[in-house]
């Protein structure tokens, strides 16, 4: 049995800055879509079964989405050790311009 406000709530929700829409919201969402991937157990049986299972684990981490998060904070750390060494080579050279320091870095 459905409430009249149901649909008001709906659409309140859905325009509310704040509470992206989910996607366990949209119609169109399967099981397959919703289902989060577990990584796999860890067997104690043996220590060859140990090493297996470590080993699956291991290459269960290194999704698509893992790795473009390792490459973009590496891109951000080469920024931030860019900007150091330039700031310092300007230091050094006796350059004061603060402000074209931080427009350029």
């Amino acid at each position: 049995m459905s409430s009249p406000y149901a649909e008001d709530i709906k659409t309140a929700r859905a325009e509310s800055p704040f509470d992206a829409p989910s996607l366990h919201d949209s119609p169109e969402a399967t099981h397959a879509q919703i289902q989060l991937s577990a990584r796999p157990p860890l067997d104690y049986s043996s220590a060859s079964a140990l090493v297996q299972s470590v080993w699956r684990r291991f290459v269960s981490l290194w999704t698509k989405r893992f790795v473009l998060s390792l490459l973009a904070g590496q891109v951000v750390s080469l920024c931030i050790t860019c900007t150091n060494v330039t700031t310092t080579e300007l230091q050094n050279r006796n350059w004061k311009l603060p402000t074209t320091q931080t427009f350029f870095l």
